[in-house]
């Protein structure tokens, strides 16, 4: 049954749980006005280079640690509560930064925001995925990534204004917004409803089944909502009778479970080497290169926050009716130009200090970066949060999820250290490495990866072909608990006489 309702309740909670994709988007923001602002500056002595990336990457260092714990808080305790745990430390880590004396302090809030962030961003398009139509997955896993563009405009925006505000204390205003989205969502996200999957996968069928009707029954798909009810059930019990009770060490012992985790966490690992981080982060230190003042620097930021939140917002037309392999192939290669124009103009007309600069070739390259903004958030981006929690089955999402998590947040953690110490070291010549990467990245997809659109979670797993997938085509399938024992019954006799 395919539900053509724009607006459906999966969607709108998904919309809700994206409040800490915002929040993702916000702290990754904020930290790039607040580098431009003089006043910011001053007041920690000019810190040097190494500083500076230090302050920025263990934001990446706390994001870390928060996907390491969500393998153990949302399995044991629920997907709910524990995204509610992680805003807990979002709220505190804001606090420490509006607050912050020394630069001890602010990295310390740094670290808890971080941490609150890899906790929310390692539940939330898990908890998405969970709740959501086949039809719809896509576009409701996506809607991360939109709320990600638009925390990201919001903080630039407000790093445009903080310049505006004659204060030496204007940099504080930006840390301490960051409390708000985490208190808002660590608050609302205890009155939703819990994953139905997850229940399922506690043995609370019936609280299982009257979450899964709160999402999707409509007052007149009765016997969709128990055939698709029973079929989920009876695929759970299945995977953890195949898979049993899995630990961590399980993720790498089969060859199905390495190719899961490959495909889970190389399309994050692409994301991080598409040097979306660097530029994010340090697209005011290249302004700078191009002899902008800092209120060119923050305008120009802004303008390119701008970006994201509309090509974010297309995506959600078509990311449910484009296959996932050509969405990738085509990100990865328009990102590989992207750097390689950038690079050429760097490189043929550098913006040397006290020598005129080319006006064309300033905004050839701004254009391209603005170019890489758009690409990203429209096509790269959108899969990152869609891919990961769909290759894996229910008692393995949660884990799986949390060590893609880890490894997305290592890799961003050495782009964002290392970037602004290659960057005055060898200037554009860094550039070079996004080329490669991106063009290598565009190989893996293209040879490496497996097409999933248009398949339920369920049927993701025949992909992968360690666990024996029930489809029911059937519409009266096991409608109760006593029909979906002797549906499995069956398939166990069929299994023994083969």
């Amino acid at each position: 049954m395919k539900d053509t309702t724009l607006l459906s309740k999966p969607f709108l909670t998904s919309l809700f749980l994206g409040i800490g994709g915002f929040l993702y988007g916000y702290d990754s923001g904020i930290i790039t006005p607040t580098l431009a602002l003089k006043s910011f500056l001053a007041y920690f002595d000019h810190p040097d280079a190494a500083t500076r990336g230090a302050i920025v990457s263990v934001y990446q260092a706390g994001a870390w640690f928060g996907s390491a714990s969500v393998g153990i808080t949302s399995d044991r305790f629920g997907r709910r509560r524990a995204i509610a745990f992680g805003c807990i430390w979002g709220a505190i880590g804001a606090a420490l930064m509006a607050g912050a004396a020394h630069v001890a302090m602010l990295i310390m809030g740094r670290l808890l925001v971080g941490f609150a962030v890899g906790t929310i961003t390692g539940v939330a398009p898990v908890f998405g995925a969970e709740i959501a139509k086949t039809h719809e997955r896509a576009k409701i896993t996506a809607a991360n990534q939109m709320m990600v563009a638009w925390g990201f405009f919001v903080a630039l925006w407000t790093g445009v204004g903080e310049g505006k505000w004659n204060n030496t204390n204007q940099w504080r205003l930006g840390f301490a917004i960051q409390g708000v989205p985490a208190l808002l969502l660590g608050v609302g996200v205890l009155f939703i409803g819990e994953s139905p999957r997850w229940m399922c996968l506690k043995g609370r069928y019936e609280e299982a089944n009257q979450a899964f009707r709160n999402y999707h029954y409509n007052g007149s798909n009765e016997e969709w909502c128990n055939a698709e009810f029973s079929i989920i059930q009876v695929n759970i019990e299945e995977e953890q009778k195949a898979q049993g009770r899995l630990t961590w060490a399980d993720l790498f012992k089969t060859p199905a479970f390495r190719k899961r985790l490959f495909v889970g966490s190389f399309v994050w690992a692409a994301a991080m080497l598409s040097g979306i981080s660097f530029v994010q982060y340090y697209q005011t230190a290249i302004y700078a290169t191009l002899q902008f003042d800092e209120n060119e620097q923050l305008l120009v930021s802004g303008l390119y926050g701008s970006v994201a939140p509309v090509a974010c917002l297309a995506s959600l037309f078509f990311v449910d009716r484009i296959g996932r392999k050509k969405i990738l192939i085509t990100s990865s290669a328009l990102l590989s130009l992207c750097y390689m124009i950038i690079t050429i103009i760097a490189a043929v007309y550098p913006a040397r200090p006290g020598l005129p600069t080319n006006t064309s070739a300033q905004r050839g390259l701004i254009a391209c970066i603005f170019a890489v903004s758009a690409n990203y958030s429209a096509l790269l981006g959108p899969m990152t949060w869609i891919i990961p929690p769909e290759v894996f089955t229910t008692e393995l999402r949660a884990k799986a999820n949390a060590l893609v998590q880890v490894i997305h947040y290592s890799i961003s953690l050495v782009i964002t250290q290392c970037s602004p110490i290659a960057l005055a070291a060898v200037g554009w010549k860094y550039y070079i490495l996004f080329v490669l990467t991106n063009a290598f990245c565009t190989l893996i997809f293209a040879f490496a990866y497996p097409e999933t659109k248009g398949k339920s979670l369920e049927e993701i797993d025949e992909i992968f072909g360690d666990v024996k997938i029930f489809h029911g085509n059937n519409s009266k399938l096991a409608i109760d608990e006593e029909n979906v024992v002797e549906t499995l019954e069956v398939r166990e006799e069929k299994t023994s006489q083969l």
